[in-house]
């Protein structure tokens, strides 16, 4: 018969408490090593891909440069004629060309004063 004393007990207790920590550890030692590991993988993985977004991004943005400069140089030929024409009209019809002019001028200020002048709702 084998009987134990306390002391015994408890140091077995220890030691069993010791090697279940120590096995816990190694564990989440390995856990966290697989962890690590997976996630230079991914890295790895991932680098191709963001480099080749970043490039497409790049692409996109000089495209979209490249259709803003060629609007602006059509819109700048398009304001170029209609001055041309503006010009050769009042060179033609000089007279007419000044009515129009004090004209819009008239209809320009008649909607400033309209605008200007107060309602009677505005004094509430």
């Amino acid at each position: 018969m084998n009987i134990k004393t306390a002391s015994q007990l408890a140091d077995e207790a220890s030691k069993t408490a010791n090697d279940a920590i120590e096995s816990t550890r190694a564990y989440a030692q390995n856990a966290v090593n697989a962890a690590g590991e997976k996630v230079r993988d991914l890295r790895r993985e991932a680098e191709p891909t963001v480099e080749q977004i970043a490039a497409r991004v790049q692409q996109a943005v000089q495209r979209g440069l490249d259709a803003a400069s060629t609007t602006s140089a059509r819109a700048q030929r398009r304001l170029e004629q209609a001055a041309d024409v503006t010009g050769k009209y009042i060179a033609d019809q000089p007279m007419r060309s000044v009515l129009i002019a004090a004209a819009a001028g008239a209809a320009i200020t008649a909607l400033i004063v309209l605008a200007s002048r107060r309602s009677p709702r505005d004094d509430y």
